[in-house]
């Protein structure tokens, strides 16, 4: 249970880093590391305690900020690097309730974090339907992301077949 939180509080520490190593060049509609750190840890601060909660937690943030970049952008834009932080968060987050699917005290306490965290995107109402789309879907291209710079194929089109189901499960938003 520690390695998991470890795993989740890492890829955050991950995520603020590389951001802040990126380039200086951004869009107006691109959201600064700074950013992403305080969402990240006002999310983090509302969701339950537990590891499950900040799973959850981590998991509907970044599913709120690659939702709020796709609606401006019109696309899941993944040459914006906060993007493909965000994915790499969300993959890892969604790969712990995978492993825990079926304990129903992790279930309940990462769609508690999720709801917490996504801010009227993800409610009470849509929040079994959202995580049964993620353990659906094969997000572990966007894992590999952050472990390996240089992307064999195969990973290239399993990231965009990541891609094009989060754009799906976008669209059900709406």
């Amino acid at each position: 249970m520690k390695t998991k939180f470890f795993s989740v509080a890492l890829c955050a520490i991950f995520a603020v880093a590389l951001t802040s190593c990126g380039s200086s060049k951004s869009s107006s509609s691109s959201t600064s590391s700074s950013d992403i750190a305080s969402t990240v840890m006002s999310a983090l601060a509302g969701a339950p305690s537990s590891t499950a909660g900040q799973a959850g937690a981590s998991a509907g943030t970044s599913i709120k900020n690659l939702y709020s970049n796709y609606k401006s952008a019109g696309k899941l834009d993944m040459t914006n690097m906060n993007n493909i932080l965000n994915a790499a968060t969300l993959a890892t987050s969604v790969a712990q309730i995978k492993d825990n699917y079926k304990d129903k005290a992790f279930y309940k306490d990462f769609a508690l974090g999720m709801v917490s965290s996504a801010t009227s995107l993800i409610t009470n109402s849509n929040v079994d339907n959202t995580i049964t789309s993620l353990t659906n879907m094969d997000l572990s291209s966007f894992q590999n992301i952050g472990s390996s710079v240089a992307g064999t194929a195969n990973t290239v089109a399993n990231t965009a077949s990541a891609v094009s189901s989060l754009t799906s499960l976008f669209q059900s938003f709406k």
